[in-house]
């Protein structure tokens, strides 16, 4: 929906408006008590304006809005107010869970029931940011009455569960006891991928519990029928392959060095990974030829388990050859070049391009271009891109290329070199982006002059106004370049385009109300919670370079906001302003102060 990313574009620019000035340096005459007197002036104003829109959004007609706006200031207030954050959350969890218990689910076609659940497990993610312990302890006397009891419902239990390993993997960073404990109760409930996920993050805080995990988990997946149940087939798959090949993550791709640094090896006796290999190898040899899922995930292990378990290796072998034997010609194909496309060079995979039938020569060349990418060597990796891929695939490719290309250049700080590059880069759209991107570096260089001309230029290039979503990220991303440079011109950009949000925005209403909208609405209210995930998701990264416009202007900030004619998306444009301030997640406000 064109409205819906316009609308994305016009609230994320509020953190930008309250984001511009931290990147430079303070004035010389501005003593260190002068700018703390500022700073706190600013939270005063902005904690002011988070008290008055979050009680202004208790008129909201939506439970699910109204927790929105409750979980998001229970964040900010933490650690200020901790006795009032704990009851906010408190109270958007209970309004949540009642609301839940009260809809029924798999009726209706607004989805209200599974509206109202994403909302409880994001507020209840958000809580685990905080006090794992409080997340949990809220969960569990939360639950849906259709998740307990003997005539429970499957899916929801599980989904329950879901929720608790994710509070787990979350309370590994700050309590990894209490993530370890965790996991263990989880395991006696089953086995899932989430607990992989766990185990990597539990490497890499206490190598211990990790090891303990995986043993008890081994012992587990033992149990299990890995045929039949994908999730703890793939589960099974992952743990093995981190025994075998520590160097690679467990969805089988390389780790980074800072990751292999901090992960913490899984001390296994011999016997507990002959265990493990030999469990996945007979779910491999049983598996059907109609459903070969667990035979095709472990191919790319054979050469280490032949050392492991070589009877049993042999035997997959020969296993692998009568069931490809039965595979329509692309999956035999995908199967005969998946080890070399999983641990070949790339010398390896452009010469099987000769011999590979035509189904596979595209997913050679562009493993063989991502991974020269990776290697830093761009010129080759445009050249068999160029000459050998075609339509989109070629265009994704070429433009990543550029992409790193351009951050490489700024980074070596060859200016003419990243904008000779950034010239020859089409759409329009794509090279404002990229004069954006190098008038950011420059400016953090001290060169305001240079800066400016680059993004005078990106903005000649903009259509005003956007008319497709690629237009709008190269407004977002010049705008947010300008709040470094020339603050006042960010308004220029983006206040006229909330004229435009609110017409599009009564025009979807309108059509919602008879039937003919895209589900963005409920009961005549827009719903916020994908609104607020898209204004913090793919354009966090402006919000964490960027601070503090709001000391220059902050009225004009929150006017900004105040000029959205629909109430619930005037008090979302209030609460960016306030979040940006006062957040001490996002980095960018604060701390760079």
């Amino acid at each position: 929906m064109r409205q819906a990313a316009l609308l994305f574009l016009c609230l994320s620019a509020f953190p930008l408006y309250t984001s511009a000035f931290a990147q430079a340096p303070p004035p010389a005459q501005e003593s260190k008590e002068d700018r703390e007197k500022a700073q706190k002036m600013l939270e005063g104003k902005a904690l002011n304006l988070l008290d008055s829109t979050l009680a202004e959004a208790q008129t909201l007609k939506l439970v699910e809005n109204q927790a929105l706006f409750q979980s998001v200031a229970a964040d900010l207030l933490w650690t200020r107010d901790e006795k009032r954050a704990r009851s906010l959350f408190q109270d958007a969890i209970s309004a949540l869970t009642l609301a839940l218990n009260a809809s029924e689910r798999g009726r209706g076609p607004d989805n209200s029931y599974w509206i109202l659940a994403q909302s409880r497990f994001q507020t209840i993610q958000t809580i685990a940011g905080r006090d794992a312990q409080f997340a949990l302890d809220l969960l569990r006397a939360s639950h849906p009455v259709a998740s307990v009891g003997p005539d429970s419902d499957p899916e929801l239990s599980n989904q329950e569960l879901m929720m608790e390993q994710a509070i787990a993997i979350q309370a590994t960073e700050n309590d990894p006891k209490l993530a370890f404990k965790m996991a263990q109760e989880n395991l006696k409930k089953g086995v899932s991928f989430n607990l992989l996920n766990l185990l990597r993050r539990l490497q890499q805080k206490d190598g211990e519990a990790a090891t303990h995990l995986a043993v008890d988990m081994v012992r587990k997946l033992q149990t299990e029928d890995l045929v039949t149940k994908q999730e703890e087939g793939l589960t099974a798959i992952g743990l093995l392959r981190a025994l075998l090949q520590p160097t690679r993550d467990y969805v089988d791709a390389p780790t980074t060095g800072q990751e292999n640094t901090q992960r913490k090896p899984l001390l296994l006796d011999d016997q507990t990974v002959h265990d493990l290999a030999e469990t996945v190898v007979n779910a491999a040899l049983s598996a059907s030829s109609e459903q070969p899922f667990v035979l095709m995930q472990v191919q790319s292990l054979l050469p280490d388990l032949e050392r492991r378990v070589p009877q049993g290796a042999s035997q997959l072998r020969q296993r692998f050859a009568e069931v490809t034997k039965t595979m329509d010609p692309r999956a035999r194909a995908w199967m005969q070049y998946e080890p070399l496309l999983q641990n070949g060079s790339t010398d390896a995979i452009l010469a099987a391009t000769t011999d590979a039938p035509a189904q596979m020569r595209n997913t050679l060349y562009l493993v063989a271009a991502g991974k020269l990418i990776e290697a830093g060597e761009m010129e080759r990796a445009r050249q068999i891109t160029s000459d050998n891929l075609s339509g989109i695939e070629r265009d994704q490719i070429l433009a990543q290329i550029d992409q790193v290309a351009i951050a490489n250049a700024i980074k070596q700080h060859k200016i003419e070199e990243a904008k000779e590059i950034i010239s020859h880069i089409s759409p329009r759209e794509g090279r404002a982006s990229g004069l954006a991107e190098l008038a950011t570096a420059v400016m953090t260089q001290g060169d305001r002059k240079l800066a400016l001309e680059l993004l005078d230029q990106a903005r000649r290039l903009i259509n005003s106004p956007p008319a497709n979503q690629k237009q709008i990220d190269a407004v977002l991303q010049v705008a947010g370049a300008y709040a470094l440079v020339e603050p006042t011109r960010t308004f220029e950009l983006i206040d006229p385009l909330i004229d435009q949000a609110n017409e599009m925005l009564a025009a979807a209403a309108l059509l919602d109300k008879f039937g003919s909208g895209q589900g963005v609405f409920k009961r005549g209210e827009m719903l916020l919670q994908s609104s607020f995930s898209q204004a913090n998701g793919p354009y966090a990264r402006y919000v964490k370079k960027l601070t503090s416009l709001a000391r220059a202007d902050f009225e004009r900030t929150k006017a900004a906001a105040d000029r959205f004619q629909r109430n619930e998306i005037r008090l979302m444009g209030r609460l960016l302003v306030a979040q940006c301030v006062l957040s001490d997640h996002l980095g960018a406000c604060r701390n760079n102060a």
